[in-house]
């Protein structure tokens, strides 16, 4: 079924006031307007092209996107709304995160592709490529016509150019979180950092000494030596970099100096050499899980919701792993030696939505995703809906409803009821969500990440490429990766040996043409910097 298929044209107004406004759910238009200036709920006016929601009629569009861990997506108290609202059901097929990268390519690479992709964790540079290929259609003309609200922000937050191509074209929507980290941060158990005696850690040495105590110290005194002092699920790993100095982005595997304007390729660093050393001693030492190349995060939240044997965490919040009566046990780690290596940027998180050929109203898509720009759409995209996910008191603090229908505790919420987290999705920021907070859990994170912004490395830069430097580059890339994640697990899990292996290693990138990639994110980098100055 092609997007929007099941009924007729929907209908639309001439840049006119939509017919009804109101609250999300209730079947009435406060997302795209037609008006100049601003309306009463804060969205945007301004000349476009309106869309009236609720449709007359059932329009189905056929999408791929991550499943949530705690309900599929198209069953959140968000998407249910949404649908409410619009009168646009969605037809997803889900994948877990395990699977999402392979099922997403697959789709794409053998034409069975679906009209959009949300929550799907595509890459700025995967989706080059197949706009490239004519496969996912540009959004410029789309965004300027049915969605003021995002235009808005991005005016506002002067963002234009962090989710536009080199050929000037838009082929995604974001997540727009404001500025703050743009990784998972590093948290320590200091209940456990307590008993076997010792500090927060200040050096790699030290990381060392904590992680030794934490595996023969018997912290959570249970009298066995059951304790992982790191668990890391898969792809987790990469994740403890930024406390050991390395702030990579993942657009490029580089780190930047812009003062010097300098561009180091992480994987055949001497920092990620030393980086692997670490960890290949602290696995053979078993001071990380042994699985730490298969365990997956549902693994690390059972043990967390069952036993007290977790240390050192890399995640983007402890609570979703140890509850929200444990959280505050947990502190983040900060940088050693002071660097300035924890990644942070303007909050703009790219590919939460992309649209292909196969749709057939891409527009009803834009509207219907415009609205989660809104302050509205946005609480009902990160919050939910008052009175069945949250309730706010007089004081204007919100309060999330625990041991609910949607969910026990707050994380649980978030994986059953809404549309945030775990992977960009197209949504704004939430003024109430921020202002609003009164939970000592999510306020004491916010303390942690505003501690961790002290150490910020220089911001990752918003780079883009041309179509036949992104034609090369998405070959050279998928090649490259691979072999980078395959010598990392081997080196680590000491089925290779580091010392005797990094020169072939090396060798065997410079022979998959890792001078070819360097010479075309350096390009990109350079005209970066010249637009910066």
């Amino acid at each position: 079924a092609g997007c929007g298929s099941g009924g007729d044209e929907p209908s639309r107004g001439s840049g006119q006031a939509a017919e009804q406004s109101g609250t999300p759910g209730d079947g009435s238009d406060s997302g795209s307007g037609g008006n100049s200036g601003e309306n009463a709920d804060g969205s945007a006016g301004g000349s476009v092209e309106e869309i009236a929601f609720p449709l007359k009629e059932t329009w189905t569009v056929e999408a791929f996107a991550f499943s949530n861990t705690g309900q599929e997506l198209d069953k959140t108290l968000t998407m249910q709304k949404l649908e409410e609202r619009t009168n646009i059901h969605w037809d997803l097929t889900t994948f877990s995160q395990a699977e999402l990268d392979e099922k997403r390519n697959l789709s794409f690479n053998g034409g069975d592709y679906y009209d959009v992709y949300i929550k799907s964790g595509i890459s700025s540079v995967d989706t080059y490529k197949y706009a490239a290929q004519g496969i996912i259609i540009p959004l410029n003309d789309l965004i300027n016509q049915y969605m003021p609200n995002l235009k808005k922000k991005l005016d506002e937050q002067d963002i234009w150019g962090n989710i536009t191509s080199a050929d000037g074209n838009i082929y995604a929507l974001p997540e727009l979180d404001g500025p703050g980290l743009s990784a998972p941060a590093v948290y320590i158990n200091t209940v456990w950092l307590d008993k076997v005696g010792k500090e927060m850690p200040k050096t790699k040495d030290e990381f060392y000494d904590v992680l030794c105590a934490f595996r023969d110290g018997d912290p959570n005194g249970n009298g066995e030596q059951d304790e992982y002092p790191i668990y890391c699920p898969n792809g987790a790993v990469s994740m403890l970099m930024p406390i050991f100095g390395i702030a990579m982005d993942w657009n490029t595997m580089s780190m930047y100096d812009h003062d010097t304007g300098s561009i180091t390729y992480v994987p055949t660093s001497q920092e990620y050499k030393e980086f692997l050393e670490f960890m290949a001693r602290a696995y053979e030492e078993k001071l990380v899980n042994q699985d730490c190349y298969s365990a997956t995060w549902e693994d690390i939240n059972a043990i967390g919701a069952t036993q007290d044997a977790l240390g050192v965490i890399p995640t983007w919040g402890v609570y979703q792993h140890v509850g929200t009566e444990r959280d505050e046990d947990y502190d983040a780690i900060l940088p050693f030696d002071g660097a300035h290596s924890v990644p942070a940027g303007k909050g703009v998180q790219y590919g939460g939505l992309v649209i292909t050929d196969k749709c057939e109203h891409p527009e009803l898509i834009c509207a219907w995703a415009d609205y989660l720009y809104t302050e509205e759409g946005a609480v009902l995209g990160i919050m939910g809906v008052e009175g069945e996910t949250y309730t706010l008191d007089d004081d204007g603090k919100y309060h999330w409803i625990e041991d609910g229908e949607w969910g026990a505790d707050q994380n649980a919420i978030r994986n059953s009821a809404l549309l945030v987290g775990w992977y960009p999705a197209p949504l704004g920021e939430a003024v109430l969500y921020s202002e609003g907070l009164d939970n000592p859990e999510e306020l004491f994170l916010l303390q942690q990440r505003k501690r961790l912004l002290e150490y910020a490395a220089d911001e990752y830069p918003s780079l883009s490429w041309s179509e036949e430097e992104l034609e090369e580059k998405a070959d050279l890339v998928t090649a490259i990766n691979s072999y980078v994640d395959q010598y990392q697990s081997l080196v680590v899990t000491g089925a290779y040996d580091l010392e005797s292996t990094w020169e072939e290693y090396l060798a065997n990138l410079s022979s998959m043409d890792l001078e070819r990639l360097q010479e075309i994110d350096r390009a990109a980098y350079d005209r970066w910097l010249s637009e910066r100055q």
